[in-house]
């Protein structure tokens, strides 16, 4: 797969607008070994949007300048703020430098930058990317309103050309709105409590930039978007590429490429599904994640104008039909047409010293490459929303991605339920070319649940590609929990794990299990308590608990046909003390050889087994399953 080049101009701007001296950490209890790399001059310069790379952009990341702000206040245009803050980090994080709530939920961002010359040739554009702002961003160049954007967990884009100067330094401003689970928006597990009040479930909040921002510059006419959708029956994918406007004169060309050899070719309208041949496809799986490369070629009149690179991998997700004895047919979760137990961490995605924003890229690498080396070969991605670049990294090490949308606890006006089914969308659309995703989870345990049949078949819809769980959390007690719809009956249940009944429609999985924790000393986030989950009284009680549970959920999946289960979790969180690892990734909290022993031998013998036969009656239709073993399709590359 192509690696995403360090490109032209990436980081030359990052912290040079106020200085790098402006900017130290806040006092914190607890640091991750990333905190002292990070470099105000040089803040997570990785390229942003690893799907779909040009070769030229800016990074915006580093100090800016920084101010609380009022709901009447003036937009402060060509004046100096009175704090400064290390972008992207929320400013209730250490890294950002603040580390405080602010009591107006509302602040002012401001810096400077300078367009490259090269950039300001005739038909150019100039994008302006926000990689997630939490929530509400108001965005101002040269004192001159440009757009807004509302959803906390989302990339969004401004044309910002017609707002520029011809020389001289840009102003850019950026006011933000959060207002937290004082509404009914996706939150997650953030609360404006926290910092007042420590909770047990839910932790301090990520207002602001908390994910990189950068330019781009563009052609008049250039590629907005596009999804790819693999088929390894047929050995195709799917490409559908949208511009950014309407144009009768403009066509698309697709390249599926491994290194230099192109493996198909083909062109055909914008906005239209495009046919690519993948001969005897190299298949993507958890032991041998294989990513082809990807070319999209913008042409008007037949004249190249816009060209951006990816990557893709084939694979399928699916139910399967498998019967059982006098129980008839049951459905599993098959991956490329093969059972295969899918076995992961609950992870949330929070980091001490960062909150929401990862330290650097090295760390959030570490987290999925770590997952993956202690034997598991799924992650559940809990109610967060990750960066396009973690999403990268699952999809180069091999991790299946079970995502959920982001909750919130209150009941939700008509005005907060459209915004929420607005951010479900853009979170399929956003991701839905990594195939690593292969479980969309629309609400957890009923939390700020409505409408879910709807909303179930609704992202259904939207990617039929995909599996998708409308509620995870079906406990024996709450049986109006199970909405009997989608894909997947759900159930959680912590010591000791249990397990639905899979039917002729739906796959059984455990959503939660576990939570086998202990404190570790001087890696404890607050010393005061409240603690969840403490119940060990050290690593050898713990790893032998675990080994337990696990001996139990092999049964289940070998008598009871259960496809799936979720560890709870990778890493304590703030005051819940049940991690494999401390918040601070410092400690491993269980044995690790003996928990990766009991992770493999859930799964990685169904790799070793002929496929099973399936009916499929779900996503994907098949056949029966392939014949050709995982081993057998590398032979044919």
């Amino acid at each position: 797969m192509r690696s995403t080049p360090f490109l032209l101009f990436a980081g030359i701007l990052a912290g040079t607008a106020f200085g790098g001296s402006a900017w130290k950490i806040a006092d914190v209890s607890l640091r991750t070994p990333w905190a002292d790399q990070v470099d105000p001059a040089n803040v997570l310069p990785e390229y942003p949007r690893p799907q779909m790379v040009r070769e030229r952009w800016l990074n915006l990341n580093g100090v800016w300048e920084f101010q609380e702000a009022q709901p009447t206040d003036a937009l402060p245009s060509g004046r100096t703020l009175k704090e400064t803050i290390l972008v992207p980090f929320p400013w209730e994080s250490a890294l950002s430098g603040i580390r405080r709530q602010l009591a107006s939920q509302r602040a002012f961002y401001r810096r400077t930058f300078e367009v490259p010359a090269a950039w300001r040739t005739e038909g150019q554009r100039l994008l302006l990317n926000f990689e997630a702002v939490d929530w509400e961003a108001t965005v101002f160049i040269n004192g001159r309103f440009v757009g807004q954007h509302r959803g906390g967990f989302a990339p969004f884009s401004f044309d910002i050309t017609p707002h520029l100067t011809a020389t001289g330094p840009q102003e850019l401003i950026v006011t933000v709105f959060d207002p937290g689970n004082d509404q009914g928006i996706a939150v997650g597990k953030q609360t404006n409590a926290r910092f007042a009040d420590p909770q047990r479930y839910s932790y301090a909040p990520s207002s602001g930039i908390w994910l990189p921002v950068w330019l781009e510059p563009v052609p008049s006419r250039h590629i907005a978007d596009f999804h790819v959708v693999p088929d390894i029956d047929t050995g195709r994918i799917e490409v559908t590429t949208s511009p950014d406007a309407q144009d009768g004169n403009l066509a698309i060309e697709v390249v599926a490429r491994h290194g230099a050899q192109v493996v198909g070719r083909a062109s055909g309208a914008p906005n239209q599904p495009i046919s690519v041949p993948v001969p005897s496809p190299r298949l993507w799986w958890p032991h041998d994640p294989f990513l082809y490369d990807l070319d999209i070629v913008l042409k008007k009149s037949g004249v190249e104008v816009d060209r951006v690179a990816g990557y893709f991998g084939m694979r399928k997700i699916a139910l399967g039909a498998v019967r059982v004895n006098a129980r008839g047919p049951v459905q599993k979760l098959f991956l490329n047409h093969r059972f295969v137990f899918q076995f992961g961490p609950l992870d949330q995605g929070f980091w001490p010293d960062g909150l929401h924003t990862h330290p650097t890229d090295e760390a959030l690498r570490w987290d999925v490459e770590g997952i993956k080396a202690w034997g598991f070969n799924m992650i559940r991605k809990h109610i967060k929303v990750e960066s396009r670049r973690w999403f990268h990294h699952c999809d180069r090490a091999g991790l299946l991605v079970w995502q959920d949308m982001p909750s919130t606890f209150k009941q939700r006006t008509l005005q907060e339920k459209a915004q929420f089914e607005i951010e479900l969308a853009r979170m399929v659309r956003t991701h839905w070319n990594s195939p690593s995703i292969v479980n969309w989870v629309v609400f957890n345990e009923h939390w700020g649940a409505y409408d879910v049949e709807r909303l179930t078949n609704f992202v259904m819809a939207l990617d039929p590609s995909r599996l998708v769980t409308g509620n995870s959390g079906i406990d024996a007690g709450k049986p109006h929990f199970d909405y009997q719809v989608g894909h997947i009956i759900d159930n959680h249940h912590y010591r000791p794990p249990t397990y639905p009944f899979a039917t002729s429609s739906r796959a059984a999985v455990n959503g939660e299990y576990g939570a086998i924790g202990y404190l570790a000393d001087g890696h404890v986030w607050d010393t005061d308590g409240p603690w969840v989950h403490y119940n060990y009284k050290g690593k050898e009680d713990a790893t032998a608990e675990y080994e337990k549970f696990a001996t139990q959920l092999l049964e289940f999946k070998n008598i009871q046909m259960l496809s799936g289960a979720v560890y709870t979790q990778w890493t304590d969180v703030e005051n819940e003390m049940n991690g494999l690892y401390t918040y601070d990734r410092k400690v491993e909290k269980l044995d690790r050889a003996r928990v990766t022993a009991a992770n493999r031998a859930l799964w990685v013998d169904d790799l070793k087994s002929a496929p099973r036969t399936s009916t499929t009656t779900a996503v994907n239709p098949t056949d029966g399953g392939s014949d050709a073993t995982p081993d057998e399709g590398r032979k044919k590359r």
